[in-house]
């Protein structure tokens, strides 16, 4: 059985014990070893684009199993081998990753790819040391915010209440349940008060896996302030799934709550503005300040969690499935990707994003894509991890690729579902992975678990429990002592069985680069022929010049010009804002109350309006809350200036205020940064009608 094939398509050939690619290959040895025949010249040939020289490589090194296993961890076994010792290097890569104070090492301070590392598999496996991690992530009850980049413009700190709730179900101990509803809690209200879009009902703030949002460091023009205006696909998932897990904490510990309306509200926000329904997927984020507008990539971590987490509902989930584009060698982290380069070399696809998504491909019932996505994840283990590859100075991370390859283990072909009341077995088993499949030495709360899986399909036929037959495959989480499992599996329900392969050719135009004259604009990187598109509040026409003169408004207008693709348009170059009247202008008042001010307002008439602050940057990070009338509208961040220029005067992001006709209080509050800060010097207020 070991040589029947799991995926074969114009790049490689898996089998049950090895890896084919061109002349390169994987196997396993009698001794449960991975050989490989990866060489240095091979990668320097293959990818003339990749800087060889950063790449760490041992020669002659490879992966080799352990003679006498010294670390407890479960152990895996199948008819295929090849999988068997992928396994066996992960959670050997898994054991050694713990330091020596019992908590984990997050690549390169990346806790977003550990959240989901934790979640994947970590919290099963090792909830202990997953425990001691996410405590040392909390200062004075609320999660540690300030990290790759300055919060609240990078805001995806809340992940670790996925974590955290994983840990909670597989352990059923009180006490982190207590502690993480009160950090989860704290943290919320934290980035309710500050990250809120009250127009839109989402959550602002740049990535949740970078510094900046998937595609954004396309528009290089974006500042700390810009970034700000961002808001993400995935943190607002994870934060609509915190919400929900607070609201289940709630209840485990018998605290009335309406937090699972909170979540829902931002369900509701996430398929209302980042679903396109033309394309049939979510875009990564909406940017722009006055027309927020869809970026043109998808986001594939975050459309994973969609599905898993039933943001994407009624059909969407099935589709998404189906016709978000995917290569031969997996699916990539943005679509369209941003280069061809190796996936496992550089960000155009992660081992998280990979695992994520053929969790997803089960849940909704396609083999097809788990066939594949499981077949793009063991062949850039068993080619790379295996003998220690990975490029310096990029995140290149094996903990969070073993997680990934641990988890296709525990949830995919064992069908582990952790729940507060105990364990849901769901397998499935792809066709091609026939015969007899074990997992024993699991320690569950006061239970060890052996458990055999038998056949393939999605549907359980029966469950055993030490040979007892069992209602359900359900296991409580009240069990003690030693139990063996034995689940048999036959075809279930197998819907859409569709998936959508690209072959690299869909790359996004450029973006474009335009200086801004009085009222006219000039396109610097021009090139003739070029689909140019004036973007006028969000409305377009073409170009068809470098040069061209905007057109004449009466009132605020944003104008942006990007590039018509054949697969969709191009990101927008930095947008003049022209505001047509005059602003009003309200000077900064030299006396502050403990960082809080009113300023008067009189408007000639009552509604919408765009209110920024004009100050001087200090090199720091300054955040401000604005109210209209006591009724809170959002938050103004202040960063250095793009020219870095100290004393130079800039202006933050605009947030949209509601205004009653004649006069008008705006209250500006400090925020207090976790970190120190020296405040910026606020000159003005800047008020438009909108």
């Amino acid at each position: 059985m070991s040589n029947l094939v799991i995926v074969q398509n114009e790049v490689f050939t898996l089998t049950g014990d090895s890896i084919i690619e061109d002349s390169v290959y994987a196997c396993v040895l009698p001794d449960g070893s991975i050989k490989s025949n990866v060489t240095l010249a091979r990668l320097d040939s293959q990818f003339s684009h990749v800087d060889t020289a950063q790449v760490r490589f041992v020669q002659g090194w490879r992966w080799r199993r352990h003679e006498k296993r010294p670390i407890m961890m479960p152990v895996y076994s199948s008819d295929q081998p090849l999988v068997d010792a992928l396994y066996e290097m992960s959670v050997d890569y898994i054991a050694g990753a713990v330091d020596n104070t019992g908590r984990f090492a997050p690549s390169q301070n990346n806790y977003s790819r550990l959240y989901c590392s934790i979640f994947l598999s970590l919290a099963a496996l090792k909830p202990h040391q997953s425990m001691a991690t996410l405590r040392s992530i909390v200062d004075r009850d609320s999660i540690i915010m300030q990290r790759e980049g300055q919060w609240p413009v990078v805001s995806d700190h809340i992940g670790w209440a996925t974590a955290a709730w994983e840990v909670y179900k597989a352990t059923g101990d009180r006490a982190w349940l207590a502690y993480s509803h009160r950090v989860i809690e704290k943290t919320l209200n934290i980035n309710r008060e500050v990250l809120l879009d009250h127009n839109l009902g989402l959550i602002h703030g740049a990535g949740y896996t970078s510094s900046k949002p998937i595609g954004v460091r396309r528009m290089t023009w974006m500042g700390y302030n810009d970034l700000f205006a961002c808001m993400s696909l995935g943190n607002n998932i994870l934060t609509g799934n915190a919400y929900a897990i607070l609201a289940d904490m709630s209840d485990e510990l018998g605290i009335e709550n309406e937090y699972q309306k909170d979540a829902q509200h931002i369900k509701d926000a996430i398929n209302q503005h980042l679903w396109n329904e033309d394309k049939g997927f979510y875009s990564s984020f909406l940017f722009g300040i006055a027309y927020p507008r869809q970026s043109p990539l998808t986001d594939n971590t975050a459309q994973a969690m969609c599905v898993l987490w039933g943001i994407a509902d009624d059909n969407r989930a099935e589709n998404l499935i189906a016709h978000t584009p995917v290569s031969n060698l997996g699916v990539n982290v943005s679509y369209p990707a941003g280069n061809p380069i190796e996936p496992y070399f550089a960000n155009s696809s992660w081992a998280t994003t990979q695992a994520l998504w053929n969790l997803a491909s089960a849940y909704v019932g396609n083999e097809n894509a788990l066939r594949r996505g499981l077949g793009a994840l063991y062949r850039a283990q068993a080619l790379y991890q295996s003998r220690g590859i990975h490029m310096q100075g990029l995140d290149t991370d094996h903990l969070g690729t073993s997680a990934s390859n641990a988890a296709m283990v525990l949830r995919v072909l064992m069908g582990m579902n952790y729940t507060t009341e105990g364990i849901e077995f769901s397998p499935t088993v792809p066709a091609c992975m026939p015969g007899k499949k074990t997992f024993t030495g699991l320690n569950y709360r006061k239970a060890v678990l052996d458990i055999t899986i038998i056949g393939t399909g999605n549907d359980v036929a029966s469950i055993t429990d030490n040979g007892k037959s069992m209602e359900s495959p359900f296991i409580p989480a009240g069990i003690e002592g030693k139990h063996h499992i034995v689940v048999t599996l036959k075809t279930g329900n197998r819907p859409s069985q569709h998936v959508t392969i690209h072959h690299g050719e869909v790359v996004l135009p450029p973006t474009p680069v335009v200086t801004w004259t009085g009222d006219s604009g000039h396109i610097v990187d021009f090139v003739s022929g070029t689909p140019y598109r004036l973007s006028v509040n969000g409305q377009f026409t073409s170009l068809n010049d470098s040069v061209f003169t905007l057109p004449h408004s009466e009132t605020f207008a944003e104008f942006s010009v990007e590039i018509a693709g054949k697969y969709g348009n191009g990101f927008m170059s930095k947008p003049l804002y022209y505001f047509g009247l005059t602003p009003q202008v309200a000077f900064f008042p030299g006396n502050v109350d403990n960082g809080h001010v009113a300023i008067p307002m009189n408007v000639a008439e009552s509604g919408e309006y765009l209110l920024d602050i004009g100050y001087r940057p200090t090199g720091t990070l300054d955040v401000r809350r604005v109210s209209a009338n006591g009724h809170p509208m959002g938050t103004l961040v202040m960063a250095s200036s793009n020219s870095g220029d100290a004393g130079d005067m800039a202006y933050s992001n605009m947030v949209k205020v509601l205004l009653l006709k004649g006069e008008n209080s705006i209250e500006i509050d400090q925020i207090r940064l976790p970190k120190a800060f020296t405040p910026c010097e606020p000159v003005h207020v800047r008020l438009i009608k909108f």
